[in-house]
């Protein structure tokens, strides 16, 4: 695989799904692994701790990270993708992450994890509550009393919500990385489609 042919060709077409300024570049690269990541232009959290994001559109922000791993195992490269949708102010220090979906294509038969998938990484109701109370009592007494309350906190986070399985066909859950051109597909035409669900918020 042609690991720079490849991020030239995401680039020039996610521009065509997001702006001019979109461009993934080289963030960390030794022997075993080559990251690439969105040029942001302002700061948001997400899993890994503290990424630049991109403007999008309205109010909604995007990261976009993708890594090239080495395996010892006949020396291939894996590859894991992984775009997050922000919601909040350039000024804002800490932007709200709606969702993140993610493609990883391990070299395991049992996969567990439905790929690719999404996960649900924000629940405004619960967060819009925490910060209207932020200043009543401090963040574990108030999680105390949210959880022993009638209405329990359920966490989907960690639930990975299949996105393309593939069991009309196979019945299996994953759906591996066969090309670059179906990466290229695969992030143009997602983009697209949640530019549109936002839009008709």
């Amino acid at each position: 695989m042609d690991i720079q042919n490849f991020i030239d060709c995401i680039n020039k077409n996610c521009r065509k799904s997001v702006n001019s300024m979109f461009n993934l570049s080289l963030f960390n690269n030794n022997y075993n692994l080559r990251n690439y990541t969105i040029d942001g232009t302002s700061y948001a959290v997400n899993k890994d701790g503290s990424v630049k994001v991109l403007y999008w559109f309205d109010n909604f922000w995007l990261f976009l990270g993708i890594k090239f791993i080495k395996t010892s195992k006949r020396k291939e490269t894996q590859i894991t993708i992984s775009l997050s949708v922000f919601q909040g102010e350039d000024s804002d220090s800490r932007k709200c992450q709606l969702f993140r979906a993610e493609w990883d294509d391990y070299d395991n038969p049992n996969e567990p994890h439905p790929q690719p998938h999404w996960h649900i990484t924000s629940n405004q109701v619960h967060e819009n509550t925490f910060n209207d109370h932020a200043d009543d009592f401090n963040e574990s007494e108030f999680l105390e009393k949210f959880n022993n309350g009638e209405r329990r906190a359920f966490d989907v986070e960690n639930i990975h919500f299949a996105m393309n399985g593939d069991w009309d066909n196979s019945g299996n859950h994953v759906h591996k990385i066969e090309n670059e051109k179906q990466i290229v597909n695969w992030l143009q035409g997602m983009l697209d489609h949640i530019r549109t669900e936002l839009s008709n918020l």
